[in-house]
């Protein structure tokens, strides 16, 4: 059984702090406002999710490439500044192998390695890369609270 790890790390609302996994990124940031986010699901509905200011936006890059940190910036900004939806694709869509990132909204956030990318309208689990597995971000008022497995991985903020 391996260890279990807490941590509380400060997140300003002009901040996005990234774990970086060996094997894949996950960015981090606060909604900043209320507002909604739209998620088009599979079965041509749409749902709307309510989010407060210390929500969080948890982008995952499947590839650690040195793209990964601009294009989880970009979605972020995507989602939060310009209201772009959610689309969420059934679990047997050819393209869920070709997202190179995947998103997830809310109070908290599970990061999971076993998930089909792109393919789960509930908004508390988010596919992961191996090494950031079984990992939960959990906002808390000025920051976020990582609980999980004791990893190896990086953590790195960003200032907008």
């Amino acid at each position: 059984m391996s260890k279990l790890m807490e941590q509380k790390i400060p997140l300003k609302y002009d901040e996005i702090i990234f774990l970086k996994g060996n094997s894949g990124i996950v960015g981090v940031a606060k909604f900043t406002k209320t507002g909604h986010i739209f998620i088009g699901t599979p079965d041509k509905e749409e749902i709307v999710m309510f989010l407060e200011p210390e929500d969080l936006i948890a982008v995952s890059a499947l590839d650690p490439g040195p793209l990964a940190e601009d294009g989880i910036k970009s979605l972020i900004f995507l989602l939060r500044d310009l209201g772009a939806p959610l689309v969420v694709l059934p679990k047997d869509h050819p393209t869920s192998k070709r997202l190179p990132m995947v998103t997830s909204c809310g109070e908290t956030v599970r990061l999971d390695c076993n998930i089909t990318p792109g393919t789960h309208p509930e908004q508390n689990i988010l596919c992961a890369c191996d090494d950031l597995s079984d990992i939960e971000i959990k906002s808390i008022e000025g920051g976020i609270e990582i609980q999980g497995p004791l990893k190896e991985f990086e953590i790195k903020k960003f200032k907008n």
